[in-house]
């Protein structure tokens, strides 16, 4: 594991939330047993006994920025973007002195833009869709801010969105971490945000969940407090921080993913699956459990949490006497921001060797032997400190970090192991399986047809792709069907079929080896606007609680969890469009860092009534008759829903069951532009640069790939720069296809779909032609498949695909040799 051994260091962080709206007052509040909860002023708590919160008091956004900036910043940008700047100039990072693809940002949130969302969800409720603000849709994404702060500081490196919800911010830090070791990035920005919001704050009220006081973690119990803000933190490699003389606050030292496999929102009352997580990340990081000094809790407030998580720690100490807190006492719970938060907790206590303490703790309560540093803080050495974080869904995450020490002389292994496709399952537009998906492309048939899961007379587009019912029954447990929406249903079924396709039967034996990386571009839509609507329209105490679990995007890793009883690494990937190759990208670094050989990538994507609305507002994005990728008359986009899953393994755990290896991931390239949030660089110059950054990693040249799966959508600039992109690096010497011209607009499964078609290609021999290509684009060098076949040898392929905002990634696969 020469690469897990890299040092990564933090040298800034930077926060903003109830109890500071900077890292001084954040810390001195913090160890001072300062609480920062309070009445909840900007969100409408009056029907709810439970009044309040975390909430950033007095926070005046035009004291930290311009009137033009706020037009692209809701308050999850804006937080996310003061805690970014802070920690980069705490850092003295001089970002315009590196190479901007070598910075990146991995950011890890429950909500995203959701008020934004929130707010566009009312107007078009209330007042009709023609009265609505089409900017608000611009801000609404889970990537937004993360777009923002790429944006705000000119990183063109890795972007992604960790999006597991209360995990996120700690998972984040940790896959940004693996950026650095697998090689990807020199340094990284990471942490999580998440705001207030009527989602949120009904959700856990109609779970009972919430406090009418002051939580009191790990004594009363008696609920959570909800928080909001953000926290970002500065990890650079350590040669590089040493080198331009950086103060070190702290190192990543390792962390471990789990899944419990147990509740959609309930832990697992003995704390197995937290145990796991915490045993995993001593593990990979060689520190044995008497080397801890501190543990940052979870500690939500919650009877379930206070009562597993204790469990689960006194399970890993034994009799030792580590002390443990939770700062949530202070803050609120900060949601995908929390663990982010913690871990800074953590990183100073280190630094400065002082515990923060767990308020509002009334000892005649303590259930538990354990030393919860009750009321007041207390200077200690702290050389280790380990921080959990656990989410609905099950998925739990550990992270350690440790006092710096001289450098280790480790430096990036060369040597990689092999990562190759062993199994796929899939569906998308009239295609239920990959047989038909396969039959449907040989004949040169669309998969898109006229609406029929609503009435679209409202609408400029009457046809999609979309998703043929399936006999979801007979393939998933009646019992777990009846608590899953249309997202997760698709994602469970391209799990079964893929799981079936590569030969693999998960039991005991195997289940804490296997991973799940869950990737979406839409999110659960469908469900997000069925518990909103009710609330716009009776109430926030109309708020459905049965609804409120699958709102949160990682319900479909949850409910994959459940259904296979999967419990290795899981996480969620909700980056837009790049969301797929992301998550490769991930299960890839998971495989060669040794945190399991096996891993389901799944994306699912959804099409539905809410999400054709938000798009027809978005000026110029739909089309008006049919999607003509790469077309002269290209005249917008149509959109499409499918899921698919792609089994990943390490080439010795596919040797070892004799798997029917369908192909090789050989390189990735992860870049981003910085223009206008919801938008791209029309030249295609980033886009490129994703192309060649693939071709370095996969250590080959232009001439080496045989086939390109574009992401065009039919869109005038999308297509536009996509092409130019195209014409640069390979310069008509490439066959160049769409697979969006037979499915729609998928989202993340875009990325998925074109993988196929490259694995599809290999095998047969043939390249898909792209639908409605007759005029193709005029001033670029490109070899657009333009009608019936093209028969070629295909060795190489490269996948291509692009989120709004400016992200790029791309995939090079390979026949397996």
């Amino acid at each position: 594991m020469a690469n897990d051994q890299v040092q990564i260091a933090i040298t800034g962080v930077g926060i903003i939330c109830a109890n500071g709206q900077n890292i001084d007052q954040f810390w001195r509040n913090v160890t001072a047993g300062q609480s920062g909860i309070r009445l909840v002023t900007t969100i409408d708590t009056a029907d709810l006994d439970a009044k309040l919160g975390g909430e950033v008091d007095g926070f005046r956004p035009e004291d930290y920025f311009t009137p033009e900036e706020l037009q692209h910043l809701d308050r999850a940008g804006q937080f996310a973007v003061i805690a970014a700047r802070e920690a980069v100039q705490r850092a003295g990072l001089d970002i315009a002195s590196f190479d901007p693809y070598r910075l990146g940002i991995v950011l890890g949130t429950c909500l995203g833009g959701l008020r934004s969302g929130e707010a566009f969800h009312e107007q078009w409720i209330t007042q009709g869709l023609e009265h609505t603000e089409e900017h608000l849709l611009m801000k609404y994404p889970m990537h937004a801010p993360c777009d923002n702060i790429a944006h705000d500081l000119g990183l063109k490196g890795p972007r992604s969105v960790i999006a597991n919800a209360c995990a996120a911010g700690t998972n984040s830090i940790g896959y940004a971490a693996d950026m650095i070791r697998m090689g990807t990035a020199d340094i990284m920005l990471t942490g999580g945000v998440d705001p207030l919001a009527r989602l949120s704050y009904s959700g856990f009220n109609g779970l009972q969940a919430l406090s009418a006081g002051a939580c009191a973690p790990y004594s009363t119990s008696a609920g959570l407090n909800l928080g909001e803000g953000g926290a970002i933190l500065v990890l650079e490699r350590m040669d590089v921080a040493l080198q331009r003389g950086a103060t070190i606050i702290a190192e990543v030292l390792s962390y471990d993913l789990s899944a419990d496999a147990y509740h959609q929102t309930a832990p697992e009352p003995g704390g197995a699956g937290a145990l796991r997580s915490m045993k995993g990340a001593l593990r990979r990081s060689g520190v044995t459990v008497e080397d801890v000094s501190y543990i940052n809790g979870h500690g939500t407030g919650t009877p379930a949490n206070d009562s597993s998580e204790p469990k689960a720690m006194r399970a890993l100490i034994q009799d030792q006497h580590v002390p443990i807190s939770s700062t949530k006492s202070m803050v609120g719970h900060m949601l995908g921001a929390a663990g982010a938060a913690e871990s800074i907790v953590s990183a100073l206590a280190i630094q400065d060797g002082y515990i923060p303490p767990t308020i509002n703790f009334n000892a005649a309560d303590q259930k538990f032997d354990l030393d919860f540093i009750p009321n007041e803080g207390r200077d200690t050495d702290v050389q280790v400190a380990l921080s959990n974080s656990f989410a609905f869904g099950g998925n739990n995450a550990t992270i350690l970090l440790g006092k710096s020490k001289e450098p280790s002389g480790k430096s990036l292994s060369s040597a990689r192991k092999k990562v190759v496709i062993t199994g796929v399952g899939g569906l998308a537009g009239n295609a239920a399986t990959i047989q038909q998906l396969q039959e449907l492309m040989d004949r040169g048939e669309s998969g898109i047809s006229p609406i029929r899961l609503f009435d679209s007379n409202a609408y400029q587009l009457h046809e999609a792709g979309q998703v043929p019912e399936l006999a979801y029954a007979k393939m998933i447990n009646p019992n777990l069907l009846r608590k899953m929406d249309t997202i997760s249903k698709q994602a469970v079924a391209a799990v079964k079929m893929a799981l079936l396709d590569a030969g693999i039967v998960v039991n005991r034996a195997n289940q804490e080896q296997i991973g799940v990386i869950f990737a979406t571009g839409t999110g659960p839509i469908e469900t997000v606007d069925a518990f909103n609507r009710a609330i716009i329209k009776d109430g926030i105490k109309a708020a459905n609680a049965k609804l409120f679990p699958n709102t949160v995007t990682n319900a479909p890793a949850g409910h994959i969890g459940l259904n296979f009883n999967i419990k290795g690494p899981t996480s969620t990937i909700a980056a837009g469009g790049t969301s797929f190759i992301n998550a490769l990208y991930y299960a890839n670094a998971m495989i060669q860092l040794e945190q399991c050989k096996t891993v389901l990538v799944v994306s699912s994507d959804e099409f539905n009534e809410p999400l054709l609305a938000g798009y027809q507002r978005v000026s110029g994005y739909l089309s008006k008759s049919v999607i003509r990728p790469f077309d002269k008359h290209r005249d917008g986009a149509v959109l499409g829903s499918g899921s698919f899953c792609y089994i990943v393994e390490s080439e010795e755990a596919a040797l070892e069951r004799n798997a029917n290896v369908r192909g090789e991931l050989k390189g990735f390239g992860m870049t981003s532009d910085v223009r206008l949030l919801g938008g791209i660089n029309p030249r295609g110059t980033e886009w490129a640069d994703s192309f060649r950054a693939a071709l370095h990693h996969a250590e080959l040249s232009a001439s080496d790939i045989d086939y390109v799966a574009a992401a065009a959508c039919g869109h005038r600039i999308f297509d536009y720069a996509e092409a130019h992109a195209l014409n640069r690096v390979f310069a008509g010497s490439v066959p160049v296809s769409a697979p969006k011209s037979y499915f729609g607009e998928t989202h993340s499964t875009a990325g998925a779909i074109g993988l196929w078609t490259a694995l599809n290609a290999m095998q047969t021999g043939r390249i898909p032609a792209t639908l409605h290509l007759n005029e193709p684009l005029q001033g670029v060098d490109v070899d657009f498949v333009t009608s019936g076949r093209q028969e070629a040898t295909v060795r190489h392929a490269m996948i291509s695909s692009f989120a709004y905002g400016g992200s790029y990634n791309s995939l090079i696969v390979g026949r397996y040799e």
